[in-house]
């Protein structure tokens, strides 16, 4: 009986010193002495992340998701507010320990950052709800003015699209972008552009405080994974965090989070 309790003692010891190698390194190690993750975050994309206008303080589902994933790994969260441009080049310099501000999943991404996905985010124009504006694609703005978020997958799509049109002999889209999506959707409202091109869970949120302002005016033209970004050379860092964003998946935390924030289309299935 002594026997075989100190078989069990030893093998769950064997299975902690594991579970301890899989979460461990130095960029890890020194974030858990720090006690905190640090975020890299463009908190202008209402409802993913922003500014809550009446407690200052970053909200939304990917702030939420954020701070599970660090409480997770025994951490509290920090976000720091950096344009969209500028968030790999902000990880990369070690300004923060990790990217989460609904950051597409690309192969070209891939190839300078790890990711942890944990959404699913499509993409739409979107246009003033009194504009009589609504196209199939992005080909269908042609002639007109769209504007997007600097540095965004949205940006890219456009400029291809206007390929598309330039080599079929039709008037490009005038493209204006800017730092923030903010910035980009406060043009389409004042009607400086046409329609603003980004996700499709904007229309949501903008229209619960600003009564019914904006509307979908295409189809959803694009879907992506949305992950949590750190750099190759981090790879402990990038462990702990997939290792957390499972747990929370499981305890049902993200599944709360989820709820919370309507994202039931845009959650990541099992």
């Amino acid at each position: 009986m002594k026997s075989t309790s100190r078989t069990i003692l030893a093998v769950a010891a064997l299975l902690g010193a594991f579970a301890g190698a899989a979460w461990a390194g130095p960029a890890l190690d020194k974030i858990k002495a720090s006690g905190k993750l640090v975020y890299c975050s463009d908190l202008s994309a209402p409802p993913f992340l922003y500014i809550d206008p009446k407690t200052l303080k970053p909200t939304g589902f990917d702030i939420a998701v954020g701070t599970s994933v660090a409480k997770a790994m025994g951490l509290t969260a920090e976000f720091k507010n950096i344009g969209f441009d500028g968030l790999i080049p902000a990880l990369q310099a070690a300004q923060c320990d990790a990217i989460i501000s609904s950051l597409y999943d690309k192969p070209t991404r891939r190839e300078v950052v790890d990711f942890v996905d944990y959404a699913i985010v499509g993409n739409a124009v979107i246009a003033r709800s009194d504009s009589p504006l609504f196209v199939q694609d992005l080909q269908g703005l042609s002639g007109k003015k769209l504007s997007v978020e600097r540095g965004s997958v949205n940006e890219q799509e456009a400029v291809e699209a206007n390929t598309a049109l330039q080599q079929g002999g039709k008037p490009p889209i005038t493209i204006v972008t800017l730092p923030k999506m903010s910035d980009a959707i406060q043009q389409m409202v004042t009607g400086l552009t046409d329609g603003f091109y980004g996700g499709t869970a904007t229309v949501a949120i903008y229209n619960m405080t600003n009564k019914g302002a904006v509307k979908l005016a295409s189809p959803q033209t694009s879907s992506f994974a949305t992950g949590i970004a750190t750099v190759k050379a981090n790879s402990d860092v990038h462990d702990a965090i997939k290792g957390a964003l499972q747990e929370i998946r499981e305890d049902g935390a993200y599944d709360d989070i989820v709820k919370t924030w309507s994202f039931e289309s845009m959650a990541m299935k099992p």
